[in-house]
């Protein structure tokens, strides 16, 4: 006599809440691309979320024309920045980061309805201290 015996769990696996994770950016990024959306200004913010003993540095309003950075400006100081490649992000440039740090994000991120813009997300790289950062998009023009 044979049994067979058929064991599972109601759980989702890591590899599951991976493509769930990758479906969700990647759906928000098409209707974000759909959008042609290639003039704009967001305030970015880009905070520590495990250095307790860091000065956080404020929010920064970034204008990109033509899919370019062209203005840094941060409110709060009443001061423009130097416009520096890679020194801050495009909201393409914020999607790349995510996929790019997939495996690192921490909890569902949000995104904007209407346009897919990423809203906020959390990412720690591991267990030490000062890996980990939560990076907000408010004031999306």
């Amino acid at each position: 006599m044979c049994s067979l015996i058929l064991v599972g769990c109601n759980g989702t696996s890591d590899q599951d809440s991976r493509f769930e994770l990758e479906g969700l950016i990647s759906a928000n990024k098409h209707k974000w691309d759909n959008l042609e959306i290639n003039t704009y200004t967001y305030t970015y913010a880009n905070y520590p979320s495990d250095c307790p003993n860091v000065d956080i540095f404020p929010p920064v309003e970034i204008t990109v024309e033509n899919n370019v950075i062209t203005q840094l400006y941060v409110p709060d100081l009443g001061t423009f920045l130097a416009v520096r490649d890679g020194s801050y992000p495009t909201i393409d440039e914020i999607f790349e980061n995510m996929l790019s740090s997939i495996d690192s994000i921490e909890n569902l991120p949000s995104f904007d309805e209407s346009f897919g813009y990423p809203i906020s997300y959390d990412v720690d790289l591991s267990s030490a201290e000062c890996d980990g950062f939560t990076l907000s998009v408010s004031s999306f023009l």
